[in-house]
C-alpha cells in the first residue's frame, strides 16, 4: 500500500513538473517589454523658429478705455515695425465686450 502511495505521489510530482512552461513567464515578458520601451529613443520636437527681428511680444495687459474704469483687456500678441517707423499689430479690444483673461 505504501509503495503504491510513493508511486502515485511520484507521478504527480512528475505531472506537475511537466505542467510548468518553459518559456519566459507573463510577467518576465512584461519585464521584457518595459525595459524595450524604456531603451528606445525619444523623439525631439522640430526646431521653433525664431522671431523676426522686426518683430516685438507685447505681454497681456489692461488698456485704459474711456466708459471703463477698469481698463481693456488685450490678450498678448506680436507687433511687426515696419521699415518707416509704423506699428502693425492687431485691433483693439471693443470696449463694452465681453472682456477678461
Amino acid at each position: 500500500m505504501r509503495r503504491r502511495w510513493v508511486q502515485c505521489l511520484a507521478g504527480l510530482l512528475a505531472g506537475g513538473a511537466m505542467t510548468v512552461p518553459l518559456g519566459p513567464t507573463t510577467t518576465q515578458r512584461a519585464v521584457d517589454q518595459m525595459n524595450a520601451t524604456s531603451m528606445r529613443g525619444v523623439t525631439s520636437p522640430p526646431v521653433r523658429q525664431a522671431p523676426r527681428q522686426d518683430m516685438e511680444w507685447v505681454p497681456d495687459r489692461w488698456i485704459p478705455a474711456p466708459g471703463m474704469p477698469q481698463g481693456v483687456f488685450e490678450p498678448g500678441h506680436w507687433v511687426t515695425h515696419t521699415p518707416e517707423g509704423g506699428r502693425i499689430a492687431p485691433p483693439p479690444p471693443v470696449p463694452g465686450a465681453l472682456q477678461g483673461p
